[in-house]
């Protein structure tokens, strides 16, 4: 095959698994991809799946409840219904039932494309993988005991955490609203509309969400709160680009609040073999909310499903896109950032604990038992494998979408 053919297949495969979005948001989707490997590796957990009977390790341990698309981007802070800022894995549009080795090969190359990214020598980089690796192995073989709180909050958060922490917290509810909404001649709140992030919708699409919203709040009893003041639609992230996703302003009690709502579509990991049998779930936003529920220390606030227009959407407090780990302020202090590299470690320990209970607590057991082995050594292996693999199909799909072609007609 000529690198031209190869190309065109790249980008053809990533736009047939794209088909059914909206064609705008899919073409920013491109865009976002095409700026470096990294990216492209975040919205195409698909190639991923399609590889992995290929790529992955000998042993990929056991089956449990998985975050499905772990990378280093995927671990954020958030604020709980009791009002507690936590850092955990804060993305689960791809969770199911799966071998625990797709979380930990996935998230071990994204740190080998990030590790490219910022110009990391390859001893770096090979250290910062272990690093999260070594971490994983050491807490999940550690007893559990009542007294343990697997939970990182300002209060146990240490070293480069605690900062990223920190600027959480002190960016509270009314900076966050000072940044997604403005005030009007009335002394009210609507939503800002800013390119690329909130855009305006049909009047009888926001219609159907404002109704969506005040039902369920009137179901739970909190009428006043669930009142809706504005809706937009929200553009954000890069796997999920394309999908209807909207950001909605809430009356809220003390102060008005901000939700985030967004469509979600089956897990690309489906296509894996090891994949195949899932526990029924009523929808997928249903898969989600309850994969976040049972994985995070403490949920995101008002997490929950919500019905729109007879489809069941996922519904969460808005988290800020900065609140996003943004491990790339440390890139310049590799030991720090070997730091901050095992603390997701212990994260995803944690969540795969949490996910042994979903599906019976021996899988614990095996867990540790696949952990403390030779296994660990062949998720290195085989995420050199993937990251090699991205590396080659993102030069392609560049190739691809740079062409004057796809730029003019986009296909």
């Amino acid at each position: 095959m000529s690198q031209a053919q190869a190309a065109d297949t790249v980008l053809d495969e990533i736009l047939s698994y794209n088909h059914d979005r909206k064609r705008a948001l899919v073409k920013l989707k491109l865009e976002r991809m095409n700026e470096n490997a990294f990216a492209f590796f975040r919205g195409t957990n698909n190639l991923f799946a399609r590889d992995w009977a290929e790529l992955k390790p000998k042993e990929v341990g056991p089956a449990i409840l998985i975050c499905g698309d772990l990378h280093l981007e995927n671990f954020g802070s958030y604020r709980t219904d009791t009002g507690d800022f936590l850092y955990d894995i804060n993305d689960f549009d791809e969770a199911l039932v799966a071998p625990c080795g797709i979380d930990l090969v996935r998230c071990a190359t994204s740190i080998l494309l990030v590790a490219q990214l910022w110009r990391l020598t390859p001893v770096q980089a090979m250290r910062t993988v272990l690093a999260f690796l070594d971490e994983y192995r050491t807490t999940i073989s550690q007893p559990e005991r009542d007294s343990d709180v697997k939970e990182m909050s300002l209060r146990t958060g240490k070293g480069p955490i605690r900062k990223l922490l920190g600027a959480c917290a002190t960016g509270d509810q009314a900076q966050l609203l000072r940044n997604h909404t403005r005030r009007t001649k009335s002394g009210g709140r609507r939503i800002r509309l800013i390119a690329g992030r909130q855009g305006p919708i049909s009047e009888k699409r926001a219609e159907f969400i404002r109704a969506a919203v005040e039902s369920y709040g009137d179901g739970k009893g909190a009428s006043q709160f669930y009142e809706v003041l504005d809706v937009a639609g929200r553009i954000a992230g890069i796997g999920s680009l394309g999908l209807r996703r909207y950001i909605v302003l809430v009356r809220g009690e003390v102060e008005n609040r901000l939700l985030d709502i967004k469509e979600e579509c089956p897990s690309a990991l489906l296509a894996c073999p090891d994949c195949h049998k899932q526990p029924p779930c009523g929808s997928e936003a249903e898969r989600v909310v309850e994969a976040q529920r049972s994985l995070q220390a403490r949920p995101t606030a008002h997490l929950d499903v919500v019905a729109v227009g007879g489809q069941s959407f996922r519904m969460r407090e808005l988290i800020a896109v900065e609140n996003r780990s943004r491990l790339d302020r440390l890139r310049k202090r590799p030991a720090k950032l070997r730091r901050a590299v095992e603390i997701a470690g212990r994260l995803t320990a944690w969540a795969h604990e949490r996910g042994c209970r979903i599906v019976g607590n021996e899988k614990l057991r095996t867990l540790r038992r696949w952990a403390e082995g030779p296994s660990l050594d062949a998720v290195l292996s085989a995420a050199v494998r993937f990251a090699e693999r991205t590396r080659r199909e993102y030069v392609a799909f560049h190739r691809a979408y740079t062409t004057a072609d796809f730029a003019r007609n986009g296909r």
